[in-house]
């Protein structure tokens, strides 16, 4: 298991930590774009919900962008606990993303210009022109992966010429913790 971004890399045994923008690349790559996320809040009595939406835009900064309504449970969960998880899972694939970072409702209408995508139409039959419409902002901070990026039959097969070489076998697959920002920066408003 390798840290990303952040950590010491003083501590013995720790490997060159890559900086945010590496780490956010790397975690875009691997998801993919415009991908489902599940984005879990929490309510006044710590209920978490969890609803899933179409993940507009990961940004080399670890900034994730998403339309949400500025009314219902997604918002007063935000409003009551800025804290969010946001997963994404690819069975077919291997992989599986667990992040965490704060939110925040943003109203930009270049930016929601810019971002519009026409299969939200179900969601907001008015379009651009929903009062409702705003973008979910996620500045993440942590997160990790499992990824397993070779199929069950090449892992077996790696893990079996290993044994007949009497050498370690692989992992079968990857496991890693990321770091995107060391601390919450508070800000509440703009883009």
């Amino acid at each position: 298991m390798t840290d990303f971004a952040g950590g010491d890399p003083t501590e013995p045994g720790a490997e060159r930590l890559p900086d945010v923008r590496e780490a956010a690349i790397d975690l875009r790559t691997r998801i993919g774009e415009l991908a489902i996320a599940m984005v879990t809040t929490t309510d006044r009595r710590y209920m978490p919900a969890s609803r899933p939406l179409l993940t507009q835009l990961f940004e080399d900064d670890g900034v994730l962008w998403f339309f949400a309504p500025i009314d219902g449970s997604l918002a007063l969960g935000i409003e009551s606990n800025p804290r969010v998880s946001v997963s994404y899972c690819d069975p077919a694939r291997g992989l599986y993303v667990s992040l965490s970072g704060y939110a925040r409702l943003v109203h930009d209408p270049e930016r929601i210009m810019a971002l519009w995508d026409p299969r939200l139409a179900a969601w907001f039959p008015e379009g651009l022109a929903d009062r409702r419409l705003a973008l979910l902002r996620v500045d993440l901070d942590r997160g990790e992966y499992w990824d397993e990026h070779a199929s069950r039959m090449v892992g077996w097969l790696a893990r079996a010429q290993a044994a007949l070489r009497g050498e370690t076998a692989p992992p079968p697959g990857e496991h890693h913790r990321l770091t995107l920002r060391s601390r919450h920066t508070g800000t509440r408003t703009g883009a």
